[in-house]
């Protein structure tokens, strides 16, 4: 039920976004937000499950990290 859920919140929320993208026709804008929309689907979905995913915090570190 949780991932039936999950789905139908992110369609919602990809039908939204995409009639935007879709008037503007910007290609690469759609394929950043086609990936960061997938990415977060995978993590929520991978929470759902029980794996023990880190947080944003970590992820975000560790790209500043990778720069400095």
């Amino acid at each position: 039920m949780n991932t039936f859920l999950l789905i139908l919140l992110f369609a919602a929320i990809s039908f939204l976004d995409y009639r935007h993208l879709m008037r503007t026709k910007d290609k690469k804008g759609f394929i950043v937000y086609t990936s960061i929309l997938a990415l977060a689907f995978v993590i929520t979905q991978l929470h759902l499950l029980g794996f023990k995913v880190p947080g944003l915090n970590k992820f975000v570190t560790f790209i500043v990290n990778l720069f400095n």
